[in-house]
């Protein structure tokens, strides 16, 4: 009894900690300084809408947070929200990343355990904190948290992997299973979505990075961490590890150079498939 009521409390303090992280990281990403990343979005979409060239040289935009990398597909998708006033497209817009977060916790809230509420809990709040800055990141993790255990996993990972190259990390859990059609599936539809960048001039594609970056932080430990990561990520992979898919996501922002600490939550579609995966082996 009394160990079943120290497990108790001990769930209850984990969740106690939990919500507080939530608001911590929610107030944090409150600032009203923060210029948001949909700014970008936004004005590539006017200038498809306008007939204007899609990617500009860097010297040609007044901010750096307003310089598009995207492939042109997300351009496109944003282009009918250019008929709203832009402070209602930004309401929409951000409505659109807080279901994005929300849908990353919920098949962790299907495992109907401490840790899972725990993880739900602070993920979503870490994107939830995302908002204001308005970054895609929360819909991409929460598309793939869903999409991946289910047959459209590959197509929706390649999407992903045609706004932010790095998902693609991911496909080392297609590897891993040997699952080399999905493997192909994902990197092709990502490769089809960026070949259409030549349609726009990609000798204006930015290629620059202007941000807060690990690299720079630190130019000798970056490279030797992405190395042992991807060493051990490589070693999973040749064992068939299941464990794979947890060690894709969670090498994701510890490999990308720049420092955005929301793609920690990478690590929530890549624990899905990990227990997906275990919850099949050992029903």
């Amino acid at each position: 009894m009394a160990d079943l009521a120290a497990a108790r409390v001990g769930r209850l303090a984990a969740l106690a900690v939990a919500a507080l992280g939530v608001v911590l990281l929610i107030g944090s990403g409150m600032s009203p300084g923060v210029k948001p990343d949909a700014d970008a979005y936004w004005l590539a979409a006017l200038r498809l809408r306008d007939g204007e060239a899609l990617y500009l040289p860097v010297s040609a935009y007044a901010d750096e947070i307003d310089i598009y990398r995207y492939a042109p597909w997300f351009a496109y998708a944003w282009v009918p929200l250019t008929w709203l006033p832009q402070e209602a497209a930004y309401l929409v817009w951000r409505g659109i990343l807080l279901a994005g977060a929300v849908a990353a916790g919920i098949p962790l809230l299907r495992t109907r355990s401490a840790a899972g509420f725990v993880l739900a809990l602070l993920m979503v709040g870490l994107l939830a904190s995302n908002n204001q800055a308005a970054n895609v990141t929360p819909l991409i993790v929460g598309a793939l948290a869903l999409a991946l255990p289910t047959r459209a996993g590959p197509v929706v990972l390649g999407l992903a992997g045609s706004l932010k190259i790095f998902p693609l990390l991911l496909v080392a859990g297609y590897v891993a299973e040997r699952r080399w059609r999905d493997a192909a599936v994902a990197l092709g539809v990502a490769g089809v979505l960026w070949l259409h960048v030549l349609a726009f001039g990609f000798a204006d594609y930015p290629t620059e990075w202007g941000g807060v970056s690990f690299y720079r932080l630190a130019p000798v430990l970056w490279p030797a961490v992405a190395v042992v990561v991807l060493g051990v990520l490589g070693w999973l992979v040749l064992r068939r590890s299941p464990w794979s898919w947890l060690a894709a996501g969670s090498a994701i922002p510890l490999v990308v150079p720049r420092v955005w600490i929301p793609d920690a939550a990478y690590v929530v579609p890549g624990a899905v498939m990990l227990l997906d995966r275990l919850r099949k082996r050992d029903p």
